[in-house]
């Protein structure tokens, strides 16, 4: 139930107010929530239009039993008779259960041969004797262990060439620099016989020097002393 605030303690209001219009507005209740209105704005315009507070509540509270019970009416669950018409319909349009049987069977039975089918034409295990299979694995085998040994192979081969061509360019460089050094002894051999030959010829140089030093002193003598004689006289 609603409650309404007192409207102060003047008596002739509440005495206007409890006439009211003298009917429960449920109508005008139904009406304004169908449009959306709240219900403080359903009671202030029943108060506008001279209801009192009595009227509103009752009116409200009826148009809320009558709400749920049309729902409860629209929602309700269907009757005995409701039940055998679709029952009876049903019935009408149900089709034989032998028929339908017989299809399903027949379609199990396609399906079931379908993969003992499917088994025969791509695994013949029965023809494919023991032997056979073994052979095939022993060949599979075999066949990629001559892959690896293949590839094996070609390895080495790679690996030796690259070592031999590391090994001449050893070579090459040895050769090189037993050239240079070669070169260099070469050089120090003939500046030593330029040594040798200038040191034979030093020796012989002052050999001569000394084979005619004596002569040239006397003959230097020889000269002083004629000087000396011509000074004198």
């Amino acid at each position: 139930m609603i409650k309404f605030p007192s409207l102060g303690k003047a008596k002739e209001p509440e005495k206007m107010e409890s006439l009211g219009k003298g009917f429960v507005p449920v109508d005008k209740v139904k009406q304004l929530s169908s449009k959306g209105f709240a219900e403080p704005e359903i009671i202030d315009v029943l108060r506008k239009e001279g209801f009192s507070s009595t009227e509103i509540d009752r009116a409200l509270t009826q148009a809320l039993k009558l709400g749920l019970s049309g729902e409860d009416e629209q929602t309700g669950l269907p009757t005995l008779k409701d039940l055998q018409a679709q029952s009876t319909q049903y019935d009408d349009f149900s089709l034989p259960y032998e028929p339908q049987q017989t299809q399903a069977q027949d379609f199990n039975q396609q399906i079931m041969a379908q993969p003992q089918q499917f088994q025969q034409e791509y695994y013949p295990t029965e023809n494919y004797g023991t032997e056979e299979l073994v052979e095939s694995i022993v060949q599979e085998r075999m066949m990629e262990l001559d892959e690896k040994l293949g590839e094996f192979r070609e390895k080495y081969a790679n690996l030796d060439r690259k070592i031999s061509d590391l090994h001449n360019r050893l070579v090459i460089l040895g050769k090189g620099k037993n050239e240079k050094d070669q070169m260099i002894v070469n050089k120090l051999d003939s500046l030593q016989d330029n040594l040798a030959d200038m040191g034979a010829k030093i020796s012989s140089l002052e050999k001569t020097f000394r084979d005619a030093l004596p002569a040239l002193i006397e003959s230097v003598r020889s000269l002083t002393e004629l000087v000396q004689r011509f000074k004198k006289e």
